[in-house]
């Protein structure tokens, strides 16, 4: 898999900026500010991943303009090439209205899918490790639904029906509605969420397959298990709490190395490597379920790693398309300096 090219217009702090790429290997190089993250952010986009750093979608949109696009052209294996648009149009001071086009015709976000992927690294990931369970939850939830077309309509199905059985626990509290009207969202909850559930097991028994039964970094996941006797048996607790206390909305999971839990007894460096080889983990499922690997794409890292850190990812970067970033052209190896395309911002 590839992109090609990419260009984007109004999009972040860029007026018209187009970027082509080399198939192997792309540095982009610039000081803090000049726009590579924000690259690697329109990229991300057309990958159907979420902007991790907006409170609104309006912060992609440039200052003072009314309306953004991002463009590129991508390829997958010796298939011809697809052109991939977002466009982003601002209708007032709250609503962005996007609009999504596969070779200028309107699709979905989620069909952009089919067409690209990238496993993306940079240093805010750590935050995965720090964070509240909802951004890992939020991470898992993106990861498998570019993956996993059933994945995405369990998930979107079983949010769905957390919200509606949650207002029904709100109108039981106030007398307006009866127990039993639980029995319909119950069923509901346990086919969409066992669905999840499922999935998400599969997953991380992938991950920690490929990382070796002797491998120092694993993940494990912390399950909010589903039955029937559970609803029956928290229905209470949940009626008096007004909202849904169980279920796969509920799950969490541990970076563990060597059997200690990275967010509490990890160092910065080991935090650093069990997300990387997370990342690493994901490309390997891409391949294995796809049959082609997706983008790996790099933000900044080779300034946070250490020398044997950084043998680790020049071990992976010829297995597919790579694209780094770096702030310093003296913090790329050289050797990989001499065999890639540079961009300089």
């Amino acid at each position: 898999m590839q992109i090609l090219n990419l260009h984007v217009t109004n999009f972040r702090n860029f007026s018209s900026k187009k970027f082509v790429f080399d198939p192997k290997l792309t540095v982009v190089v610039g000081q803090n500010g000049s726009g590579k993250s924000n690259m690697l952010e329109a990229v991300g986009l057309l990958a159907a991943t979420r902007a991790k750093k907006v409170d609104t979608d309006l912060d992609l949109v440039k200052f003072g303009q009314s309306e953004a696009k991002i463009e590129g052209y991508t390829k997958q294996n010796s298939e011809e090439e697809v052109k991939l648009t977002i466009n982003l149009q601002v209708v007032d001071e709250r609503l962005v209205r996007k609009a999504y086009f596969i070779d200028e015709i309107k699709k979905r976000l989620i069909d952009f899918t089919e067409h690209f992927s990238v496993i993306v690294f940079e240093p805010s990931d750590l935050d995965l490790i720090s964070g509240s369970p909802s951004e890992r939850r939020h991470h898992l939830d993106i990861l498998l639904s570019v993956l996993d077309r059933d994945y995405w309509r369990a998930i979107s199905a079983y949010g769905k029906v957390v919200t509606r059985r949650n207002r029904v626990l709100q109108r039981i509290q106030e007398g307006k509605a009866k127990k039993t009207e639980l029995d319909f969202w119950d069923e509901r909850l346990l086919e969409h969420g066992g669905e999840v559930s499922r999935k998400r097991k599969e997953f991380f028994e992938f991950i920690n397959f490929v990382n070796g039964e002797k491998g120092a970094y694993k993940w494990e996941l912390e399950e909010s298990v589903l039955s029937d006797e559970k609803l029956e048996r928290n229905r209470e607790r949940d009626i008096a709490a007004g909202v849904t206390l169980s279920g796969p909305h509920r799950d969490d999971f541990k970076f563990l190395f060597r059997g200690k839990n990275l967010e509490y007894f990890g160092s910065r460096g080991e935090q650093r490597m069990s997300v990387l080889a997370l990342k690493l983990s994901e490309l390997e499922l891409f391949n294995a379920k796809r049959g082609d690997r997706p983008i790996l794409a790099l933000d900044d890292i080779f300034s946070e790693l250490d020398w044997e850190h950084r043998e680790a990812v020049l071990g992976v970067i010829n297995k597919q398309q790579t694209i780094i970033t770096a702030a310093e052209p003296n913090s790329i190896p050289r050797k990989l300096a001499k065999t890639s395309k540079i961009i300089e911002l």
